[in-house]
């Protein structure tokens, strides 16, 4: 799958999850978005998770902080 596409995606999930509007200015990283705290990271996993059809290894569960992160972490199975 493209690398766009994963990231778009990606986007729409964590906009899901935490309950935002889209706006293409919003930085989507942990901790500078709202609502993107620490029980809000646990919502966008398993968001991720659900929109992949994944299972997050809870080993990365925190390296996955940012839309190109995560994107990257899909795109190689999550390893």
């Amino acid at each position: 799958m493209e690398s766009s596409m994963i990231e778009g995606r990606v986007r729409a999930a964590i906009l899901r999850a935490l309950h935002l509007q889209s706006s293409p200015t919003m930085p989507l990283h942990m901790g500078s978005t709202p609502g993107w705290d620490s029980l809000g990271h646990m919502t966008v996993i398993m968001e991720l998770e659900r929109e992949f059809g994944v299972r997050v290894p809870v080993s990365r569960i925190a390296d996955l902080r940012d839309v190109t992160t995560i994107a990257g972490a899909i795109a190689s199975g999550l390893k």
